[in-house]
């Protein structure tokens, strides 16, 4: 709930958007890693049945998705680890090494 649980200030602007893009553009979408607080619409999705709601944020990280080549995405926002379609690391109470 908007002012309670989370803050509508806490997704990012539009401005916000097109630098990412830009950002992204500039290294032809391809990184090693991303690392989020949440993930995408469609990866939340696949471990939540649809239970999440999703958001522009969330649907600007499927563009992401789709448009960009990485190693692995990890985000934790949702409180459990676990490893979603191999690339995807949900991270909770778990400390990982990046090479």
């Amino acid at each position: 709930m908007n002012h309670r649980s989370w803050w509508a200030e806490e997704l990012p602007s539009e401005a916000e958007y097109l630098e990412a893009r830009a950002n992204l553009e500039r290294v032809h979408w391809n990184v090693d890693y991303i690392i989020s607080h949440c993930c995408p619409s469609s990866i939340q999705d696949v471990f939540s049945g649809g239970m999440f709601k999703k958001d522009a944020l969330t649907e600007f990280f499927d563009e992401v998705r789709q448009k960009c080549t990485f190693r692995y995405w990890f985000f934790g926002h949702y409180h459990s680890n676990m490893v979603i379609e191999k690339k995807y690391a949900m991270l909770y109470e778990q400390i990982i090494r990046l090479k």
